[in-house]
């Protein structure tokens, strides 16, 4: 099916290489097989954008749990579009809406949010062992903390280290994107 901006997808892609150290693939939102699809380029290590369609919640966050990085609507706007690509080109992610609506979300403690911080967002993921030591609170605490964080964003326990961290970045991006300095 040919999209309104095919072209201009591909000039993204291409020019914004160089931004990032991983390659990019925008998948078509209306196939039939996406969730197909998308693990097999998440296997081979693109950064996924879906656009097209007009998914639902659930969907996109089910399929951020498979390794899409952004989700864009068929009816969003070129820039929007753009936007979205240039995000998942630098490594970040894109949803059109907040990833913990619909979901009854509680806010996060203090507690639970220094903990999400320094367990989901550090870069090195260090064990969880060694993030309690730095935060200076025990392994189980940390352990019992992390059950929370995940509880509230309605990720199922079995869910990876990574697939939380995605939905938790989503999350605070959405949330509080003023915050994202570094």
């Amino acid at each position: 099916m040919h999209r309104q901006f095919t072209a201009l997808i591909h000039w993204a892609t291409n020019s914004l290489h160089t931004v990032s150290s991983g390659k990019v693939a925008v998948v078509d939102g209306t196939l039939p097989e996406l969730e197909v699809d998308v693990v097999d380029l998440v296997h081979e290590s693109y950064r996924v954008l879906v656009y097209g369609g007009v998914l639902h919640s659930s969907r996109v966050l089910r399929l951020m749990d498979l390794g899409v990085r952004g989700y864009v609507p068929e009816t969003a706007t070129l820039p929007v579009l753009l936007a979205a690509v240039k995000s998942v080109a630098a490594d970040g992610t894109h949803l059109p809406f907040d990833p913990a609506s619909g979901r009854n979300y509680v806010p996060l403690t203090a507690a639970e949010e220094v903990a999400a911080n320094a367990y989901f967002l550090n870069d090195e993921e260090l064990p969880r062992s060694e993030v309690a030591k730095r935060l200076g609170i025990a392994d189980s605490t940390l352990r019992n903390q992390l059950a929370s964080v995940r509880r509230k964003l309605g990720v199922p326990p079995q869910a990876s280290r990574s697939a939380v961290s995605r939905r938790y970045r989503a999350t605070v991006r959405q949330a509080a994107p003023s915050k994202q300095s570094a």
